[in-house]
C-alpha cells in the first residue's frame, strides 16, 4: 500500500488551505481537522467524492454525513426549515460543535434524503475554507465502519494513504465528536451527546 498522500500543515496555514481548496474544487477527498474530530470531506455537490468517502468508510449504503457550512446564511440555502427548532437560537449558538438534523431543501443532492445534519463549525479557518469554496462540504469521522475514529494524521496516512487526496494536519488531542440534536420531529431529540452541552429544557442554549 502506498502512503504518498501529503500531510500538509495546519489549516490556518494559507498554503495548506490552498491545497485543500484545490483538492475539493476538483471533486476530491480531503482529510480536514474540524472543531471536533478529523473528517473525511468532499464538496456537497461532488457526488463522486461522496461516493469515494462511502467506499473509504466501507459503508456504501450509508451517507448520513454531517454537512458543514460557513455560516447560518449558507445553511439557509440547503434546508427547507429548521424543524421544531428556531433559527435565531441556532444563529446564537453557532459556530459551535453542535449538529442539528432538519428537513433538507430542494437544493440538496438526491442522496441526502428528507433530512440533513448541518453544523457551522467553531474552527474559523475551516469556515473560511468553506466560504471560499462557495458551498457546504460533507464531513464524517475518519474510520472504517465499526471502528474508532482515527485521531492522528500519520495514523490516517498509514491506514488510508492511498485512498484520500490530501491530509491537513494540526488537530490537537482530546477532541470529542459534535453533539447531534434531531429537530425534524415535534420536539428536539438528542441523538448523540458530544462536546456541546445542549440544554433540552433551555431552548437549545448551552447549559452552564
Amino acid at each position: 500500500m502506498s502512503h504518498n498522500v501529503p500531510i500538509v500543515g495546519a489549516i490556518d496555514d494559507p498554503r495548506s488551505a490552498d491545497q485543500a481548496y484545490e483538492v475539493l474544487m476538483r471533486g476530491g477527498v480531503a482529510v480536514l481537522p474540524t472543531d471536533t474530530l478529523y473528517g473525511l470531506s468532499a464538496r456537497l455537490s461532488a457526488e463522486d467524492g461522496v461516493r469515494r468517502i462511502s467506499a473509504i468508510k466501507r459503508a456504501p449504503n450509508d451517507r448520513r454525513y454531517i454537512v458543514l457550512a460557513s455560516s447560518i446564511d449558507m445553511v439557509d440555502g440547503i434546508v427547507r426549515s429548521y424543524g421544531c427548532g428556531a433559527r435565531e437560537v441556532l444563529a446564537d449558538a453557532w459556530p459551535a460543535p453542535l449538529s442539528v438534523i432538519v428537513p433538507s431543501g430542494p437544493s440538496c443532492p438526491a442522496w441526502v434524503g428528507p433530512t440533513v445534519a448541518v453544523r457551522v463549525p467553531a474552527l474559523a479557518p475551516l469556515r473560511a475554507l468553506i466560504e471560499r469554496i462557495g458551498e457546504p462540504i460533507v464531513s464524517t469521522s475518519v474510520n472504517r465502519s465499526g471502528s474508532e475514529p482515527l485521531a492522528d494524521a500519520h495514523e490516517i496516512r498509514r491506514e488510508m494513504g492511498d485512498e484520500v487526496d490530501v491530509i491537513v494536519g494540526g488537530l490537537s488531542d482530546g477532541h470529542l465528536a459534535s453533539t447531534i440534536v434531531d429537530l425534524s420531529g415535534k420536539s428536539p431529540r438528542v441523538v448523540r451527546r458530544g462536546s456541546y452541552a445542549w440544554a433540552e429544557a433551555g431552548g437549545g442554549k448551552p447549559s452552564k
